[in-house]
């Protein structure tokens, strides 16, 4: 396997670590406590700079209440030049996090409000 292969296949890894912590609602800080490691060896991990093993993704994927499949989901689709681009991943994880807050809205009358927000700036 190519060098260029790897790489793909750690940063791809580490989009998918960072989408389901997001998607969580987990901090690095707790994802790296739980891991057992230190924070910026976690920061590490989900910026694709340190590889992660085999024994530690499966505890990641535990931790993270999911398949150590979920981490390579799609990735055959992809190639290093096809991959997920960074503003996609941004757009998602920005996704995550509107829907994160807009479930803890309490009152439906500012849920409409926000939805209404929404509708509104719907292009034509």
């Amino acid at each position: 396997m190519s060098e260029t292969i790897q790489e793909a296949i750690n940063e791809h890894v580490s989009r998918k670590i960072h989408k389901r912590r997001i998607e969580l609602g987990m901090t690095q800080k707790k994802v790296a406590e739980a891991l057992g490691v230190s924070f910026q060896q976690f920061q590490k991990y989900e910026n694709a700079r340190n590889r992660l093993s085999a024994g530690r993704l499966y505890q990641l994927a535990d931790i993270m209440d999911t398949s150590v499949a979920y981490f390579f989901e799609d990735y055959e689709k992809q190639s290093p030049e096809t991959a997920e681009q960074p503003t996609k991943a941004v757009d998602t994880l920005a996704s995550a996090r509107l829907v994160r807050q807009f479930d803890s809205i309490s009152s439906p009358a500012i849920k409409q409000s926000v939805l209404g927000v929404i509708r509104a700036l719907e292009p034509r």
